[in-house]
């Protein structure tokens, strides 16, 4: 369940030179507000989108989170940085809500049913957007200036008991590392067009330190980056020993505030596990 090599934006990330409608958020810079406002206002989020996005289909982790889906029946389900509508067109939920930051696929959302929202994450929140039980932000976090912000936000439009399932790519692999280490290639992962001057991920999560963000607003967060092991990763878990972070994919979880949500999620996962 490799990250797709294309670029999911719903922050500031397009060149530098185009106007910007409005000034970004301060929550989340802390006492650099005034530098990343500024950096902000050189940039279009939107442009990034019709320029840069190359539609993939659902991609591994989106699969994984339709079983979860198909299981817990929610009446509610939003994506944010949803992209094209793959992945909610299948959910089999009764509301859909799809959140980017351009229009270029608003009309293919909106023709399928799905509630179509353009929001830029680093400048707006989700006001406006009626609670959901579901939210989905895969491929999102990384891109952002405030992803503080955007959690903040994802955690305010959930109802009680609701549950958001995220990831971020895994930017500390074995293999890259060594070649990055050895000279042999720039520290750019998973965007080749791209040099370390323009890459599109402005952030780079470890396992722990996702773990530690999304603990900012959930108490509960449930680990899913083990049903994607592959190769070396899961030959480890078959054996019962620790798997690195460097064999992993990217952090991969489920998060709620409500302990019997938590403990729903778990068994779901033990039987996911077992029809591996």
């Amino acid at each position: 369940m490799n990250h797709p090599r294309r670029a999911r934006r719903l922050s500031v990330r397009a060149r530098a030179g185009a106007p910007a409608a409005a000034a970004p958020r301060g929550a989340g810079f802390g006492g650099t507000t005034d530098v990343m406002a500024e950096a902000a206002r050189r940039f279009e989020a939107s442009s990034y989108l019709d320029r840069s996005f190359a539609p993939q289909g659902i991609g591994g982790w989106r699969a994984l989170y339709l079983k979860f889906v198909a299981e817990l029946r929610p009446e509610s389900l939003l994506e944010v940085g949803a992209g094209t509508p793959d992945f909610l067109e299948r959910a089999g939920v009764e509301r859909r809500v799809a959140v980017d930051v351009g229009e270029r696929f608003a009309a293919d959302f909106r023709a399928r049913g799905i509630e179509f929202v353009v929001r830029d994450l680093d400048r707006e929140g989700l006001e406006g957007v009626a609670p959901v039980d579901v939210a989905v932000c895969s491929d999102v976090f990384e891109h952002l200036l405030d992803p503080a912000g955007a959690l903040d936000a994802l955690a305010g439009v959930l109802r009680p008991g609701g549950i958001l399932f995220s990831h971020v790519p895994n930017e500390f692999r074995l293999g890259h590392l060594a070649r990055v280490m050895l000279g042999r290639r720039e520290a750019v992962a998973f965007h080749p067009g791209s040099r370390e001057w323009d890459d599109p991920h402005l952030r780079r999560f470890t396992d722990r330190g996702f773990r530690a963000f999304l603990s900012r607003r959930f108490e509960h967060n449930l680990k899913l980056t083990d049903l994607g092991y592959g190769g070396s990763a899961r030959r480890l878990q078959r054996l019962g020993a620790p798997v690195p972070f460097c064999l992993e994919g990217g952090p991969t979880y489920a998060s709620t505030r409500d302990p019997e949500t938590f403990g729903r999620l778990s068994a779901l996962k033990e039987k996911l596990a077992r029809e591996r």
